[in-house]
């Protein structure tokens, strides 16, 4: 009995040891680390790769939107007699090149640059956002594969007890001081562990699947077993994470430069009651004619023209200028929206924390120790015929729920670390810290 509960033991501990831990995750030796996962979801993720072609999009149209219009070129015969195109005929005919450029006014040019680099902006913030949302989804996709991965190894340490309870039970049965149905229930416990062994590795394929996925690997490409996931030691508080979100995520800062961006347009929209101007400059290249006092001398010409923006204002800019507004107030619903999202949601993490690590308490300094006991104590008894064997059954099986309840529980503990995480946008503390991922 001794053997089996220092098994038993021994494996726990090897489930639970590592030799490096990287955000709450124990390392162990030739298992991919947890932060070189993060750098190659992020360096091969097509969604941040399209992201930021369209911020190098962004970026090069700040240059064009400020821009002058392109200047026009043109070239017309002037004063030509209806009845053939002669040129000698009349001292006004000519041939006349010209050139023209439009000017708006300052002040939309310079919106208009401004507009354009607070979407770059926008972008960043957009980019930073999904960088750190697929550095959740990794971490909790590998969290979920290491808790798998610890959950069969005790469902197989499970089974193999499982196996000597019914080899016991046999040979009780084999020497007239045990009966078939104590054989038949340890069967049936047996077939039970087996079963939820199967389970969990069909489990385990779908989280290696889902990590798989995440980095652009194979989907059926092998995960190699992954060391049970540690508890990271924070003790969050809600105020302060809020400050923190306020500042660090990145969807609520976009938000809020989207607000500001609908103020410069509405702005924009208001300063095209401005008029632009036209210049423009010709030149006439004419002939000789009897009776021309410039004896066909050429011509050169200016001009300047001007826009009249307020004759269809209430078609035009007085719309463009609603429109803004519209934009401008459903950006900073938007942005509100996402800030009282954000802040529950941290709300109702740090409760959850909190709970998890009360549960966690509870079960290694009392449940768990209690489980093992009546283990260890129902084996001896029922070798020794005080017990029935349902009672040891019961015994085992208490013991594994425990053991996987534990489990789950620091998995959610991690997986709930990660969301806040990204929430607040960045580690929680040193030990929730991950290194190595590109920005």
């Amino acid at each position: 009995m001794g053997s089996r509960r220092g098994a038993i033991a021994l494996t726990w501990a090897v489930l639970l040891a590592g030799n490096l831990s990287v955000g709450g995750q124990s390392q162990g030796a030739g298992a991919p680390r947890l932060e070189s996962v993060i750098a190659e979801a992020v360096q091969s993720s097509a969604e941040l790769a399209a992201l930021r072609e369209r911020i190098a999009e962004a970026e090069a149209l700040v240059r064009p939107v400020g821009a002058l219009p392109a200047p026009m070129a043109s070239v017309a015969v002037s004063n030509v007699p209806v009845w053939g195109v002669e040129l000698d005929r009349t001292p006004m005919s000519g041939v006349e090149v010209g050139l023209s450029q439009g000017v708006p006014a300052v002040a939309k040019r310079r919106l208009r640059r401004q507009v354009q680099r607070e979407e770059i902006a926008a972008l960043r913030a957009r980019y930073e956002d999904r960088r750190t949302d697929l550095v959740r989804a990794v971490k909790q996709a590998y969290i979920e594969v290491q808790y798998l991965d610890a959950a069969l190894a005790i469902a197989e340490e499970s089974t193999r007890l499982a196996e000597d309870f019914l080899a016991t039970a046999e040979a009780r049965y084999a020497t007239g001081k045990g009966i078939q149905q104590d054989v038949f229930r340890a069967q049936v416990r047996l077939s039970r562990m087996v079963s939820m062994a199967a389970d969990l590795r069909q489990h385990r394929a779908r989280a290696a699947t889902r990590l798989n996925t995440l980095l652009y690997r194979p989907v059926d490409e092998r995960v190699p077993p992954l060391p049970a996931v540690r508890k990271s030691a924070v003790s969050p508080a809600a105020e302060a994470l809020g400050a923190r979100a306020e500042d660090g995520n990145a969807r609520l800062k976009e938000a809020r430069i989207r607000v500001g961006q609908g103020g410069m347009r509405e702005e924009l929209a208001a300063v095209g009651v401005r008029p632009d101007l036209r210049l423009g400059l010709s030149y006439r290249f004419r002939r000789s004619v009897p009776m021309d006092p410039a004896r066909g001398e050429d011509f050169w010409s200016a001009s300047v023209g001007v826009s009249l923006p307020w004759i269809y204002r209430r078609d035009t800019v007085d719309q463009e200028v609603k429109a803004a507004e519209a934009r401008r107030s459903a950006a900073e619903l938007e942005a509100a929206a996402i800030r009282n999202a954000v802040m529950g949601r941290i709300e109702e993490l740090v409760v959850e924390l909190v709970r998890e690590d009360e549960q966690i308490a509870l079960l290694e300094t009392g449940l768990l120790p209690q489980a093992e006991g009546a283990l260890v104590s129902s084996r001896a008894a029922y070798a020794t015929g005080q017990v029935e064997i349902l009672t040891l059954l019961d015994n085992q099986m208490n013991l594994y729920s425990l053991e996987l309840q534990r489990l789950r529980l620091i998995a959610d503990h991690e997986r709930d670390v990660s969301e806040l995480e990204y929430l607040v946008g960045g580690p929680l503390g040193t030990d929730a810290e991950v290194t190595g991922v590109p920005d």
